[in-house]
């Protein structure tokens, strides 16, 4: 009799994990580095397939350039894992999503906060060290523009975000056996 274990390495279906990370953003079209505290929701559906939400928390922007007053985001999207049945796991994903964009007054008028549309490519990988733990690096690339009466501008932004996650497993996999009669 011969076994063979299918659910060896991580990803698996029906995981759940979430992950607290730090990011620093790059807004090239306005010279603006920002810096963030990000966080982010993944239920797999199956070892290849995910889903996801993701939350960026402005923190400030780490020049001196007072442009930005608030860039709060939030994304939702599938992202496709590459099962190489280890504990390393990359992924691509795409992600779209909503900014919440204020700029800081211009001659003593105060900016009206926006919501703008996002689209973004994200890429990446998770380190599964232990059963309950994982090491997450992203790199997310997000497209809009600022959308209010008195500036339009390009708010693109070049992400790299780094943080400890969390694992849960919350449907259990079966274990497929091969049996072999002689």
């Amino acid at each position: 009799m011969a076994q063979n274990d299918t659910t060896k390495g991580y990803p698996r279906a029906g995981l759940l994990r979430a992950a607290a990370t730090f990011s620093i953003g790059s807004m090239p079209s306005i010279s603006v580095t920002n810096a963030y505290l990000t966080g982010n929701l993944e239920y797999y559906a199956d070892s290849k397939i995910s889903v996801r939400g993701d939350a960026y928390y402005f923190f400030n922007s780490l020049n001196n350039a007072q442009i930005i007053k608030q860039n709060h985001q939030l994304y939702f999207g599938a992202l496709y894992n590459f099962p190489l049945h280890s504990n390393f796991n990359p992924f691509i994903g795409l992600q779209p999503g909503i900014a919440y964009i204020q700029l800081y007054p211009v001659n003593n008028s105060d900016e009206p906060a926006t919501f703008s549309p996002l689209a973004s490519v994200i890429t990446g990988f998770n380190f599964y060290a232990e059963k309950w733990f994982h090491i997450s690096v992203n790199i997310r690339y997000s497209v809009s523009r600022h959308l209010d009466d008195f500036a339009l501008f390009s708010t693109n932004e070049l992400s790299f975000s780094f943080g400890l996650g969390w694992d849960l497993q919350v449907v259990k996999t079966k274990k497929r056996h091969m049996r072999v009669y002689f």
